[in-house]
Order: C-alpha cells, then structure tokens, then sequence
C-alpha cells in the first residue's frame, strides 16, 4: 500500500487543481488504484471468503472472522491449546483460553477467622475486625485467631470470708485454662490484707475463696478476675 504520488499529488493527497495558482489535478493512474484494491481483496481472501462482485459486506465479514481468531487457532492469533491455570488458593480454577474464564477468590468468614482452620481462604480487614471485636461491658470477652478466648468480669457487693461463685460472660468452648482472681477492697479498709484463691473452675465459671486478715464483716467489697482458654 502507498500513499498517492502521480503528477499533480502534494504531500501524498490528491489535489482537484487550480488554475489561478498553477495547481494541477492529480493524475489518476492505474498503480495506485491497484495497491488499494489488493489490499483489500488480500484481507478478505486471507479469511477464506471468495471475492464476489457487487457484495460489499465482505470486507467487514473478514474483519470480524480476523478478530475472532484471537479465541481460535487462526495466524497470529493466540492458540486455544494455552492455558491458563490457577495455584495457591485458585487451585482447581483455569482452562483452556476458548473461553472467558473467572477466577473467585474464596473470603473467610468470621467464624473461619475464629475457628482458624481453614487454609483456602483469604482474611479481610473487615473479616477480622468482625470475627475478633470485643463485647464490652461489666463482663467482657475478646476471641483471637484459633479459637483463644480471654473473658473479664467484675462482682460487686458486700462480701465475708468464703467462697463466691462467678459466672462467665460466654462459655468456653474447650476449656478454661485459668484464672486470675483480684480482691476488690471495701474503700476506707484498704489496710486489709484480701487473698484470693481458685478453688475450682469449669467452662462456664469458677469458685473463688476469699480470706483476709481483717475482723468482722462485710470487709471484701467486690472480685475483678481475667479467665483465659480456648
């Protein structure tokens, strides 16, 4: 394919003349007029598709049999033989590139996140705040990755020297791998001396023994404990 360059072309454009100016038409010879119609009889002919006089849609019906060997085995097109195939945690997920093909990637949700067994899931920022936000109050537990759990409490009241019974916020799931009990003293007491024991402990709470080197009463004013397990 060339651009124009009979007499009478300027800069590769035909030119109608001008005879104020000396400008002569452009000379319409056969060369130029035959590379047009080889190229474009040579796209519609490289597509299988026999010339066929008066039919102008050819040219557009090679184009799109051109573009469409991109998914066939046409030259210079990609060949449906390639692949493409997925690994890591888009194993099992490909094929074969005739087709369109999706890859999902699976996102954990908050009770995966807790339960941290499953290895073919990706975590989310917001997967995780969800799955490890802590439920706050006067008894409050946090989870963490594989299932841990640490649980607070607070108990309130006038208490003797003995046991006290706690329950916790939620139950552990497997166990309860122990407990730190803190004596709350009674304000204006604070030169006793309050021991805190664990006498027992199950998932869904523990017993605590109070004792105190103090006399009479109501000296204990409240218990403040962090139990931790899974």
């Amino acid at each position: 394919m060339h651009r124009i360059d009979t007499p009478g072309s300027v800069d590769g454009k035909f030119q109608d003349g001008n005879p104020a100016i000396g400008q002569q038409a452009t000379q319409l010879l056969s060369a130029w007029f035959n590379d047009v119609q080889e190229t474009l009889a040579y796209v519609i002919e490289q597509q299988g598709i026999v010339l066929e006089k008066g039919d102008n849609t050819q040219l557009r019906a090679a184009i799109i049999a051109l573009i469409a060997g991109v998914v066939g085995d046409g030259a210079g097109a990609v060949p449906t033989t390639r692949t493409v195939t997925g690994a890591g945690l888009l194993a099992g997920q490909g094929g074969a590139l005739a087709a369109d093909l999706i890859f999902t990637l699976a996102k954990a949700a908050a009770a995966d996140l807790i339960a941290g067994a499953d290895d073919a899931k990706v975590a989310t920022p917001l997967g995780i705040a969800q799955a490890f936000a802590p439920v706050l109050g006067t008894n409050s537990y946090w989870r963490g990755p594989g299932g841990i759990l640490f649980q607070t409490g607070k108990l309130r009241g006038a208490f003797s020297e003995g046991s006290v019974s706690i329950t916790f916020p939620t139950t552990f799931t497997t166990a309860c791998a122990g407990i730190i009990p803190v004596a709350v003293n009674q304000a204006g007491n604070n030169d006793y001396d309050i021991n805190c024991q664990n006498v027992s402990q199950s998932n869904s709470g523990a017993v605590i023994f109070f004792n105190y080197d103090g006399s009479g009463a109501n000296t204990i004013s409240g218990l403040d404990y962090i139990a931790f397990g899974k």
